[in-house]
């Protein structure tokens, strides 16, 4: 601890430090003789504790009380003023331009220990004070910084979980877009075997035509020509080729928009970046894309009920309803799948409006949850499937975008045997 003494007085120098001294006070001690030269010490040493006496020629102490006050730096400083005054106007100007406490010449031993020891206490406290703050800032600064990597962690098991779900549905949704497109295929090989024939008719037309523009062939050639051709269509069968043309590329163009649907959906379920967009959404329409992608996962497995009511639209982020939807059905769908069971499951997906909230109820006959353990089903990484098979964030994900960032309700009943319904309930936005 370093105490500076400033004082105009040799005499008063000495009987502080020898009070100081003598109090067994365990301290630096350094004097100064002038309001300038404390100035100058605070520049090149730190000090803890200033005696400053008011009244000294040149730079009085209530001026240097004020310059060293105007620097942040040395707001920690504990300033005692040293003074044989009684104004008070005087104390109290001290203490608005920021001294802590006064004491009073002629020295009385006992009072300037006592309030030295003070000073010296609150020091101690405010560099203990300032240790912790630092030592707060660092840890703070390190829990900042692993929080930044839970979320980049959570980030990343989040999208795992999500493409684990899309490559179990990998399979289905290669046969949705196989059917569509082998009919394309087909098409377009049905069109080129027109287009030979088409080739063929025109040529023979070009034939006639050129004929009759070298005016070299008479009438009857021409007509002869004619019904030559004519008989050459209908060996071709030219007017069904021609009347299927037009079906032939509506089926194409519906094949290839499916294509594109199914496509287009996925894209938006297998987004790894950060997603944080809300707009006014259908839910019906999310929950149809949905449908889409689990259709053949669930064709073999289960069948799927819909009773979607008429919706107003509602302020969310449709990709990640859109995922938290997903990860339920294919729950369900999953779960039937686990019993084996020789006849086909159900699966019921009803939406409807209920005091102000959107009510979304996917319900299946599957399996059920017991009830020692449906408390625990939207915990992160709980799961009762094999060690493999998935990770345990389907239902954590779908509860922490339903509830915590779309302040909604997602619960779930179940009876063992009988089958599970999940609800969710999203708040209508006006």
């Amino acid at each position: 601890m370093k105490i500076l003494i400033a004082d105009d007085s040799a005499v008063y120098l000495q009987v502080a430090k020898n009070t100081l001294i003598e109090g067994n006070v365990k301290c630096d001690i350094i004097l100064c003789d002038s309001g300038l030269k404390t100035l100058d010490t605070l520049q090149k040493d730190v000090i803890d504790i200033i005696l400053l006496d008011i009244v000294m020629p040149g730079l009085t102490g209530l001026d240097t009380l004020r310059e060293i006050r105007k620097n942040k730096v040395f707001d920690d400083i504990q300033i005692i003023m040293f003074t044989s005054l009684n104004d008070k106007d005087t104390l109290k100007e001290c203490f608005e331009c920021g001294a802590n406490d006064f004491i009073c010449k002629p020295i009385e031993p006992v009072e300037f220990i006592a309030r030295i020891n003070a000073a010296i206490r609150a020091r101690t406290n405010d560099i203990a004070l300032k240790k912790v703050m630092n030592s707060l800032h660092t840890k703070n600064q390190e829990l900042l910084e692993t929080i930044r990597k839970l979320e980049e962690t959570q980030f990343q098991l989040v999208n795992k979980e999500k493409l684990a779900a899309i490559g179990e549905l990998a399979a289905g949704i290669a046969h949705e877009i196989n059917n569509p497109m082998g009919v394309v295929s087909s098409n377009l090989e049905t069109l080129n075997q027109y287009i030979g024939k088409f080739k063929t008719i025109i040529g023979e037309y070009r034939k006639l035509i050129q004929e009759i523009k070298t005016r070299k062939t008479d009438y009857l050639k021409i007509f002869e020509k004619i019904r030559e051709i004519s008989l050459l269509e209908d060996t071709l069968h030219f007017g069904f080729i021609y009347d299927d043309i037009e079906e032939l590329i509506k089926d194409s163009r519906e094949g290839a928009s499916r294509v594109t649907t199914i496509i287009q959906s996925l894209r938006k379920f297998a987004r790894t970046e950060f997603e944080e967009v809300f707009y006014y959404y259908d839910i019906n329409e999310i929950i149809e894309e949905v449908l889409l992608l689990v259709k053949y996962e669930s064709k073999y497995v289960a069948d799927i009920e819909e009773n979607l009511c008429e919706l107003p639209l509602i302020f969310c982020n449709r990709d990640q309803i859109g995922q938290a939807i997903m990860n339920i059905i294919v729950n369900a769908v999953q779960a039937i799948k686990s019993q084996k069971r020789c006849e086909r499951g159900r699966i019921t997906v009803k939406t409807y409006l209920k005091d102000e909230y959107i009510v979304i109820e996917i319900a299946d006959d599957g399996p059920g949850i017991d009830s020692k353990i449906i408390g625990k089903i939207f915990d992160p990484f709980f799961t009762t499937k094999k060690i493999g098979e998935g990770i345990g964030l389907g239902l954590s994900v779908s509860y922490d975008i339903i509830v915590n960032k779309h302040k909604g309700e997602l619960t779930a009943v179940s009876e063992v045997g009988k089958g599970t319904m999940f609800k969710i309930k999203l708040p209508v936005n006006k």
